[in-house]
């Protein structure tokens, strides 16, 4: 039965162990050598230079922005200008009306953001070559590492910031999100999984919701029954060394939901986990990702609540994709990227009843978005 759900049943004499996914989002590393030409700013910076191109003073800008879009004589500036379109007021091809930057970005000009410099930036040497511009992951020192949506994204405010502060973007949408989106699965099968050795590593999309503990974060210990539907289910060979889970090249994808990410999708996937002993895990996944989907999801949430200027991320990625080639254009369609990932304990079960993996710890306090209101250690 468990075959037929798409669901692989373990060997008689495996283990596995059941996770669902806690937290995921971008992997940010701000440094003082990431942004030498001071950044990109905040969503007041970015409309002030909008505005600044478009003829107005600086004090009227801001002025303008304060009064929500209106100038000193009452009259809406227009948005048009606001948002930055290369297109003269009303001459777009849309019955007159002004046209958001996120729909259609490739109607303004590149205004040219700072890319993210620097030594360290979290990820994996997907391409198996050490250039002069690759980073360096912090953890690992892995050298070599291919992120391009951090160079793309790690200018803007918002995003220059490293751990334990969440982007304000991707941890709202997931605190919003896990109350309504079926979870994100995750197991491990190997014949000992307190030793080294060789092991299975498969994700799943639930079909049931993500359960909150008495501190609003992820419940530990919950079952959730897996969706047999293949096109969230991925499964990879790994290795435990050290208590440090990795995996071999691979693709992924799992469907998610508006307004949080409609599909988190790799081409090369790599993986980094640390086993921790209350049974989670915490680390780096990352690979190729088509940088559309990122770009949808930050389109979705707009300029206000991105924080990000989206005619310049746009261009930015297109520029620095560097995978998955379109055989007709030769554009790059995927841009290297790494999010940082965590997991708490969870029992798997079928649609039939059949627990498939078992949750093994107590898992963290404090996790999910309840770990970043988490109190400072003394």
């Amino acid at each position: 039965m468990a075959a037929g759900l798409g669901v692989t049943a373990p060997n008689a004499r495996a283990e596995t162990r059941g996770y669902v996914i806690s937290m995921i989002h971008t992997a940010t590393y701000a440094n003082e050598d990431t942004c030498p030409s001071g950044g990109n700013g905040d969503t007041v910076d970015i409309r002030t230079r909008r505005l600044l191109g478009a003829g107005f003073g600086e004090e009227a800008a801001l002025r303008i922005i304060g009064n929500g879009g209106v100038d000193d004589d009452g009259n809406r500036v227009d948005i048009t200008r606001l948002h930055g379109s290369s297109a003269e007021a009303g001459g777009q091809p849309w019955n007159g009306q002004p046209v958001s930057p996120g729909n259609v970005p490739a109607l303004s000009a590149d205004p040219g953001i700072e890319s993210a410099q620097g030594r360290f930036a979290y990820g994996f040497d997907l391409d198996g070559e050490v250039s002069p511009d690759d980073f360096e992951d912090p953890d690992s020192h892995e050298r070599g590492v291919d992120n391009h949506m951090w160079r793309a994204l790690g200018c803007f405010d918002v995003y220059r910031i490293r751990r334990p502060v969440v982007p304000y973007n991707e941890s709202i949408v997931w605190d919003t999100a896990i109350d309504a989106m079926p979870a994100w699965l995750m197991s491990v099968t190997g014949e000992n999984l307190s030793q080294d050795g060789e092991v299975t590593v498969t994700f799943d999309r639930s079909l049931n919701v993500l359960l909150r503990d008495a501190h609003g974060g992820v419940m530990s210990g919950a079952t959730f029954v897996i969706d047999p539907d293949p096109r969230s289910h991925s499964v990879f060979n790994g290795t435990i060394k050290n208590r440090i889970l990795t995996i071999e090249p691979g693709d992924l994808a799992l469907q998610g939901e508006s307004q949080f990410y409609a599909v988190l999708r790799f081409t090369e996937t790599h993986l980094r986990l640390q086993m921790d002993p209350d049974g989670s895990l915490r680390g780096i996944l990352g690979g190729y990702q088509p940088w559309r989907d990122y770009y949808h999801y930050l389109a979705i949430r707009g300029e206000n609540d991105g924080q990000v200027d989206l005619p310049g991320v746009y261009y930015a990625m297109a520029r620095l994709a560097d995978s998955g080639a379109d055989p007709v254009t030769g554009e790059n369609t995927a841009i290297s990227a790494a999010y940082w990932l965590e997991a708490v304990p969870a029992f798997h079960a079928t649609t039939s009843g059949e627990v498939v993996g078992q949750s093994v710890g107590n898992g963290p306090k404090f996790s999910g978005p309840a770990a970043n209101r988490a109190p400072s250690p003394q």
